[in-house]
């Protein structure tokens, strides 16, 4: 079956007539991603990569913030709020002008709904709001709706005065139609299963109309969003993972947005007159997270020299060509406190010393891979020189779905992946990699506590710059971090990335996002 075919399959509406080949409907924005790690669109639960970029075109925050200058907060769904001097305590005036898909105004009992939903629902991003201290016993009082148009939020504690509206930025804390979902919740699982299917209740500028799961996903115009009318009728991402077919598709005219081009792809198209390419920036970091529960990555000695046996220049500058910057410290540039630290580089002989005085002989590494560019191909170039010292990595490559079950299990040896920023604040990140369980106001497990590692004081420290009220002293605090960080712990952080996406030229409007899977379509048109 052709591509345009089975877009009209799966679009059910596409009824029209279609050229068979070189251009997609007009009404319809064709976007070729990977999209097989989707598990579930429910914003109360949604993680994945895909999930997070379909999801954001749905459902609408509180606040948001400008990709352009992430200290610009600005309200959405909350047309403004204060802060009370502790800085504890938000309240939220709730935008009048917000409707629902439904129709169904936006109220502040819909914000309080949807971000106890996800506290109570205790999915595995419910930490984005119990982080705060915020917990089944306490949501109730903690996060609640004095009137329709007021919210109010308690944290537990003191923290950042930004760090609270970054955080109620993010994917988590969509709002959802609080009334529609509780028509559709069963034996108290509000309305997750329903939102699981083809069904959506959000306020942005699209809604769910089909998904079908590790193939393709529909969205359509919403018929009653309160903002600017979207350009495009329909959104229709597609399963296309591979960078050479997602090239010669967009080349063709048969889809609209490549997202995962590699830079021969972009070598190829750079002289075509019916492309363009988009640069943005991203705070998306590659790394490797070492399991040290597996007995060889128990020595600190092993850990560093593993470090030692990548090519980071190499693969960024061979591999990554303009799409990678080596990067190895846990905050993205960009962000309060990213610091220019970078402290490895390929040294096999380095690496065969620290590997002796651990008394560590030849070993094997199972290494979980998804089956797409760059992580292929980033692991077969570390096969290689790992291999020089005598560590085989074993490489497991699955796809999505097994790649992200493994790493939450951490049934693995070594994970090589991606971490996308929740929200433009390093905790973000700070959270994830350093701060073990017994230091988390909610007690969560973080990628420390998943890889095996005890950050020791590195933990502590790290929820004390959270707290911090100084932005300058709290930058320190994240410098001094991650020297530490980056030369004691089991992730062995490889590059960022330089955002750079492929479209039709006839494509405008599209705003290329900073954290994880903010790219925003509402604005797109085709002229």
């Amino acid at each position: 079956m052709s591509f345009l075919k089975a877009l009209a399959v799966s679009a059910l509406a596409l009824t029209a007539a279609v050229p068979a080949l070189a251009e997609t409907p007009s009404n319809t924005l064709v976007i070729a991603d990977a999209i097989d790690d989707i598990i579930t669109l429910d914003p109360g639960e949604v993680g994945e990569v895909a999930g997070v970029l379909v999801s954001q075109q749905i459902y609408q925050p509180l606040v948001n913030f400008n990709p352009e200058d992430p200290s610009d907060i600005v309200g959405v769904l909350a047309e403004s709020w204060t802060v009370s001097e502790d800085g504890r305590t938000l309240t939220f005036t709730m935008n009048p002008n917000a409707v629902f898909a439904s129709g169904n105004p936006v109220t502040a009992y819909d914000a309080e709904y949807s971000l106890r939903r996800v506290v109570q629902m205790g999915s595995r991003t419910a930490f984005i709001i119990t982080q705060f201290g915020i917990d089944t016993d306490n949501v109730e009082e903690a996060i609640r709706a004095t009137d329709a148009n007021t919210l109010v939020i308690t944290a537990g504690d003191t923290y950042a005065p930004s760090f609270l509206l970054y955080c109620l930025s993010s994917y988590a804390a969509g709002i959802v139609d609080s009334k529609l979902v509780q028509e559709h919740e069963v034996d108290g699982d509000f309305g997750n299963a329903w939102l699981k299917q083809d069904n959506s209740a959000g306020s942005g500028p699209y809604v769910l109309t089909r998904w079908d799961p590790k193939q393709s996903i529909l969205l359509t115009r919403n018929d009653n969003y309160w903002g600017e009318a979207p350009g495009v009728e329909r959104l229709f991402i597609q399963q296309m993972p591979e960078s050479a077919t997602q090239r010669l598709a967009l080349e063709r005219g048969d889809i609209d947005i490549a997202n995962k081009l590699g830079p021969d792809d972009f070598d190829a198209i750079e002289n075509n007159e019916d492309i363009a390419i988009l640069e943005g920036r991203s705070a998306t970091i590659y790394y490797m997270g070492l399991n040290v529960r597996n007995e060889n990555l128990a020595h600190p000695e092993v850990v560093e020299a593993l470090k030692y046996l990548v090519d980071y220049e190499g693969i960024a500058d061979n591999i990554g060509r303009g799409t990678l910057a080596v990067h190895q410290t846990l905050v993205p540039d960009g962000f309060l406190g990213a610091l220019d630290y970078t402290p490895y580089s390929l040294d096999v002989e380095r690496a065969r010393q620290l590997l002796d005085e651990a008394g560590v002989g030849p070993f094997t590494l199972d290494t979980v891979v998804w089956n797409v560019p760059p992580y292929t191909d980033f692991a077969q170039a570390i096969q290689a020189t790992m291999a020089e010292a005598g560590v085989t990595l074993n490489l497991e490559v699955v796809d999505g779905g097994q790649w992200l079950d493994r790493y939450r299990n951490h049934t693995l040896d070594v994970w090589m992946g991606l971490w996308g920023p929740d929200y433009p604040d390093p905790h973000s990140n700070a959270k994830a990699f350093s701060v073990n369980r017994q230091d988390a106001p909610d007690g969560s497990d973080s990628l420390a506590d998943r890889f095996g590692w005890d950050a020791g004081p590195l933990s502590p420290l790290a929820m004390e710059a959270v707290r911090e009220q100084d932005t300058d002293t709290r930058r320190q605090m994240y410098e001094d971090i991650q020297r530490v960080h980056t030369d004691t712990s089991p992730f062995l952080y490889m590059f960022q990335e330089v955002r750079r996406v492929a479209t039709r030229a006839d494509v405008q409007g599209l705003v290329l996002g900073l954290t994880f899977s903010d790219d925003r379509y509402g604005g797109v048109t085709k002229d």
